[in-house]
């Protein structure tokens, strides 16, 4: 959000923007791979966060909410088809027991539609250094359409009024993905120069493994709000569970660096708020929070043609976390209101693990290359312990009902923590700092026209302290990891703007769009080149400009039919993947162009059509960097889809 976010891959690393999901916290970006449906909203929060979504809300908050039961019996069964072979299928259903209990269950499937190319192995199909000793390239083979989705979750949303003033909510999801996983391809051949690739085309994909996940989530939030008098006391428990394997190549058919991954992750929360409205119409609320966090993380680096071994490594990260909060908003007269809100977080983590070279065949030099993971290999067992306040301020003035200004100050915190890379060295066991931020924003939000226009616009300028940032260090033999750092000193300035405008009854206008420009102010090192390197740089992950502009056009077409007709355009300019700011790892400009269409007759029955990337552009979203190796990955192809949705 706003040029801020979380470009690391490591299972343990917090976000910079908090996602919520039903009320519980998801702290690592693993946790949110499962797919979002029957959803009734989507709540966006911009810039950092203090009392209800404050840990780790550097940049904000993302709140989703799931459809909720209701008294009436309704739902609907949805099927969509696209032209790489997928289908998804979804459908809900909500049904009242009595006039105290309600239940919804919905649940989404997702199959095939993989538009990758692998070419497995071909020519290289038995090749090996070592002849007799090292087993060679055991060949996949080639298959078009990979990267198909195999997913199914199901949930259930059960509410009950236990009296006129408790009620109780309780959620209970079960998801697994056994999906194949889209690659990148290869621009440069690989580190042996056994293997060359035939084209720099998109969409090819010359790994000899093939990657995939094996993944299961089950999620539990159970909410209870009472009301007593003129106060509402709410908790919010939750449990959070996931436990996946799976691999990852190197982007060439030989064996350089494949990745396999064992991953259990646990998180448990337990929220108490009390708030209220007193007599002058202030709004105030208090609330503590404890959440714990448990990781167990296993990866073996193979590398069978390169070093002739393996590396492994392993740890155990247990997080622990508490917090109090609270804020008012409180009205001073007919047009000004002020809110004020303050959140005192502490953080805890335990790490216990390290890395072992492993040699299989007697022949490897994992152990030469890194010294440390001989033999018994390298362990420790740091520990990180910090707290923090953090606090916002912000005026609000109405002048009438259809408008509002706003000025706000207030600074976040997002907790330091471990590397969850490779670990190879002994300083790679001290853990990153804490990122805090300071921000100011002045805007305004506008409707006119008698609600036929709207304009939200905002200022925002961000200065952050140590922020968390990616950097591709080498660990050795030109393997380099993503590893986390600290820019002592950098900020983010911006724009951004809404307009919706109703131009005709059919008829409606809308663009969005965010200006960034952002820099690296102060950068912390004894080596005066180091510095240099870094002072002046972009902020990875953060592209200048990002726009959507949308045109409506929705009509009934007869008694009984009403049709909508999208079409939407995306513009989002590249940005760097590290800290260096490496011109070889940066994303490209996009330009992308959608349309949708649908017809809705006898309010029960839609089909509708849709065109994304009409115009089968292919650009660079994103590409990684290994052993002198250079992989890219591209935006989705052309898809099109077709679907019927029967609604009751």
């Amino acid at each position: 959000l706003r040029g801020s976010g979380t470009t690391n891959p490591w299972s343990n690393n917090n976000q910079s923007v908090a996602a919520y999901i039903d009320g519980a916290y998801m702290p690592f970006s693993s946790l949110l791979t499962m797919p979002l449906f029957d959803m009734q909203r989507v709540e966006v929060l911009k810039g950092p966060q203090v009392a209800l979504y404050g840990r780790n809300a550097t940049a904000g908050a993302v709140n989703f909410i799931s459809t909720q039961p209701g008294q009436d019996t309704e739902g609907y069964a949805d099927i969509t088809a696209n032209n790489h072979s997928g289908l998804d299928f979804k459908a809900a259903a909500s049904l009242a027991a009595s006039d105290t209990f309600r239940m919804r269950l919905a649940a989404i499937t997702q199959q095939s539609g993989g538009y990758m190319k692998r070419t497995g192995a071909g020519s290289l199909a038995g090749f090996t250094r070592v002849p007799g000793i090292v087993p060679g390239i055991e060949d996949t083979g080639a298959e078009d359409g990979y990267g198909d989705k195999d997913v199914f979750a199901l949930r259930g949303i059960f509410d009950a009024d236990l009296s006129d003033t408790f009620n109780a909510n309780f959620k209970l999801q079960y998801g697994r993905d056994k999906s194949e996983l889209i690659g990148s391809t290869n621009a440069n051949g690989d580190r042996l120069r056994a293997f060359t690739p035939p084209n720099d085309a998109p969409y090819y994909d010359y790994d000899n493994v093939e990657p995939k996940t094996d993944t299961k989530q089950i999620s539990a939030v159970l909410k209870l709000n009472w009301t007593v008098n003129d106060l509402v006391i709410s908790s919010t428990s939750s449990l959070e569970n996931m436990s996946r394997t799976y691999q990852i190549g190197d982007f060439v058919p030989t064996r350089i660096a494949e990745a396999s991954f064992d991953e259990d992750i646990e998180t448990k929360s337990q929220e108490v708020t009390i708030s209220g409205e007193t007599a002058d119409n202030h709004k105030w609320i208090i609330g503590g929070v404890i959440t714990q966090d448990d990781i167990d993380y296993f990866r073996k680096l193979t590398s069978h043609d390169l070093l002739l071994g393996e590396l492994d490594t392993a740890f155990v990260e247990k997080d622990k976390a508490w917090a109090t909060f609270g804020q008012v908003d409180a009205a001073l007269n007919d047009t000004l209101s002020t809110t004020l809100g303050v959140r005192y977080t502490d953080e805890s983590k335990s790490y216990k693990g390290g890395s072992i070279a492993v040699n299989p065949f007697g022949v490897g030099v994992v152990d030469r290359v890194y010294p440390n993971t001989a033999g018994d290999g390298i362990y420790g067992e740091p520990t990180y312990d910090e707290g923090n306040f953090s606090g916002k301020a912000a005026l609000n003035w109405t002048p009438s009902e259809n408008t509002l200004y706003y000025f706000s100050v207030g600074n976040g915190f997002k907790s330091g923590g471990f590397d969850g890379s490779g670990i190879t060295e002994p300083s790679s066991f001290t853990p990153f700092k804490a990122e805090t931020v300071w921000t100011y924003e002045m805007g305004t939000k506008i409707t006119a026209m008698d609600g036929n226009f709207y304009f939200a616009g905002s200022l925002f300028y961000n200065d952050y302290t140590d922020k968390q940032v990616i950097a591709l260090v080498d660990l050795g033999a030109g393997f380099p990891e993503a590893i986390i750092q600290n820019a002592a000193a950098s900020e983010i300035s911006g724009i951004d703007m809404e307009v919706k405008w109703r131009v005709s009854t059919p008829l409606t206008f809308s663009i969005n769009g965010t200006y960034l420009d952002t820099e690296v102010t102060k950068w912390d090192s004894d080596d005066a080149d180091d510095v240099a390197i870094h002072l002046g740089n972009e902020l990875p992950g953060t592209p200048k400009l990002s726009t959507s502009v949308q045109v409506d056009w929705n009509k009934r077409v007869s008694d009984s039919s009403v049709m909508n007709i999208s079409a939407w355009y995306t513009i989002t300019n590249g940005s760097y993947r590290d800290i260096k700011n490496t011109e070889a790892l940066r994303s490209e400009d996009s330009q992308l162009f959608n349309l949708r269409a649908d017809l809705t007759f006898n309010e029960k029955w839609m089909v509708y059509v849709s065109a994304e990337n009409i115009f089968d552009k292919a650009y660079i979203s994103s590409v990684r960097s290994l052993v002198g190796m250079e992989g890219r990955y591209y935006n989705a192809p052309r898809t099109l889809k077709a679907g019927l949705k029967y609604q009751f």
